[in-house]
């Protein structure tokens, strides 16, 4: 990845804008599909989620179900951990969710990269990458594509929270005097 593919995510200036930014990035990496999503946890109130993605809408409908994302071992994984999960058939095989991959699978959901970043008051931002055909078996060019995204979330993650997240929560810009 150049440069500068990394650097235009910060210049999106709107939600439309930044998805397009977000699907050109996955695609250049070799994926179809990818989901970016950003929540905010604050004391006393439900966590506010919003999120930019190019998934079917059949696959979005399927997926509403509460009890179903509790189980997903790749979103339990990015709940409470930091570093990226490189998934398969296998990861939901061994965590004895192979229902909701046969579910996904159907959509291309077949193999993919995600990882989380959690930051200060409460907000994560969530990023993962999928496709139908299998990840490379050569470890130096499947490094290279977990960095990659790594590198792209620490960018794409400052748009998401300007872009995604409602003004309310919004941080309060301190006010300057004119000294």
């Amino acid at each position: 990845m150049l440069q500068g593919d990394y650097l235009s995510v910060l210049e999106a200036k709107d939600q439309a804008q930044f998805r397009s930014v977000v699907i050109r990035f996955a695609q250049q990496l070799g994926f179809d599909k990818v989901a970016a999503l950003v929540a905010v946890d604050q004391p006393g109130l439900p966590p506010e989620f919003s999120s930019v993605h190019n998934a079917p809408l059949a696959f979005e409908q399927g997926i509403q179900d509460v009890e179903l994302s509790r189980r997903d071992p790749v979103l339990r994984h990015c709940k409470r951990n930091t570093m990226p999960i490189i998934w398969t058939q296998k990861t939901y095989l061994d965590n004895g969710a192979i229902d909701l991959w046969d579910l996904q699978a159907q959509f291309g959901y077949r193999n993919g990269i995600a990882m989380a970043l959690h930051l200060p008051d409460g907000r994560h931002f969530t990023i993962g990458v999928e496709r139908d055909q299998a990840l490379p078996e050569d470890a130096g060019e499947l490094t290279r594509m977990v960095a990659d995204l790594q590198l792209f979330a620490v960018h794409a993650q400052d748009t998401a929270m300007r872009i995604l997240v409602s003004a309310s929560l919004q941080p309060e810009c301190p006010a300057l005097t004119p000294r």
